[in-house]
């Protein structure tokens, strides 16, 4: 009986909400994790409170979420917030902005931003990053909207990212192919291969990285083409100790250029965890490798609607190894990708 009526007054209080339950429910599926995220949610406060950018701006905030960022903006002095959101969130961030007294400056528009009107805006601030810093369709409508409806001199908040290789050994972790080549007593090879081609998204502790960090790619939202997203660079990483190398590591770091001082939010496995974590691809050969070697070859990304294409080309060979030429396939989000 005392669970029926919790159910009763649960549904009684969604009845006089201007949402449904139906987006409540998207709205704490895809922004709990995000607001939770105390790393990347203070970052962006502090930004946000430091900059000298929203004085008297024209602001939109593409995928809005929570509208929390808008709110923000507002209390920094926005003359005009356009908070725009595809999803049901938008339903949840419109009641939040009216009941902290901030609907005279803020408008919460749900909808496409490809079928929108809107006037010239100053700044563009978003949280556009995803997984390995490029899974995410949210750059994709920051950069539509950038050159829609940015002014000349206007600004993106934040603007810059560069994004990092190194290698790793992950001695604790059972490597995919020997896990699931017999599992109780099936042959599982297939499955193997598959598992294979994804990348994981995960944490590696600093302790596990056999390499320095490089730099591989940058990119600067102000001016980047969404044909420049996708991209081929070498590398070369110059081993610290003598290990076995198992994973390639990939992180990214993220600035903003719109405050007094730039700030700048890590994901790397020295820095405080964020949901973004580390992007981890699990390396298909025994690969022994000493201090002061030297491990080379190309990283190229392909950035499809849904998905991220990887190719990783390298080789190695010392008096314990030799391997020409390998390449690796793999795909984050979609389906798998069809080995050449």
């Amino acid at each position: 009986m005392e669970e029926e009526n919790s159910d009763e007054q649960f549904l009684e209080k969604f009845s006089k909400m201007s949402f449904s339950y139906n987006a409540f429910r998207d709205f704490i599926n895809h922004q709990e994790v995000i607001i939770q995220d105390d790393v990347v949610m203070t970052a962006f406060c502090d930004a946000i409170r430091h900059a000298h950018i929203f004085e008297g701006a024209t602001v939109l905030e593409v995928d809005c979420g929570s509208a929390l960022f808008s709110m923000l903006v507002a209390k920094q002095g926005a003359a005009r917030v356009f908070a725009v959101d595809s999803g049901n969130a938008a339903q949840v961030a419109r009641q939040l902005v009216r009941e902290n007294g901030l609907d005279s400056v803020i408008e919460v528009i749900q909808g496409d931003i490809r079928t929108l009107k809107l006037p010239p805006v100053d700044v563009i601030v978003s949280k556009w990053m995803g997984a390995c810093l490029l899974y995410s369709s949210a750059l994709d409508r920051v950069i539509y909207a950038r050159d829609k409806w940015l002014k000349p001199n206007g600004c993106i908040f934040p603007d810059t990212a560069r994004l990092y290789l190194s290698v790793a050994e992950d001695r604790n972790t059972e490597q995919p192919r020997h896990f699931w080549s017999r599992f109780y007593g099936f042959n599982m090879s297939h499955a193997a291969g598959i598992v294979q081609q994804l990348p994981k998204v995960g944490c590696v502790l600093a302790r596990q990285i056999l390499a320095k960090p490089q730099e591989i790619w940058k990119m600067d939202l102000r001016t980047i083409k969404s044909d420049q997203l996708s991209f081929k660079v070498p590398f070369q990483l110059l081993v610290q100790r003598q290990e076995i190398i198992d994973l390639f590591v990939v992180h990214f770091d993220f600035s903003f250029s719109g405050g007094t001082d730039e700030k700048v939010v890590s994901t790397s496995p020295w820095a405080p965890s964020t949901h973004w974590q580390q992007t981890l691809f699990h390396i298909d050969q025994h690969l022994p490798i000493c201090r002061g070697e030297k491990f080379s070859g190309n990283f190229a990304v392909s950035r499809g609607a849904n998905y991220l294409d990887f190719d990783i080309e390298w080789g190695f060979r010392n008096k314990l190894v030799k391997i020409k030429e390998h390449k690796q396939i793999f795909r984050l989000g979609g389906g798998c990708k069809d080995k050449r």
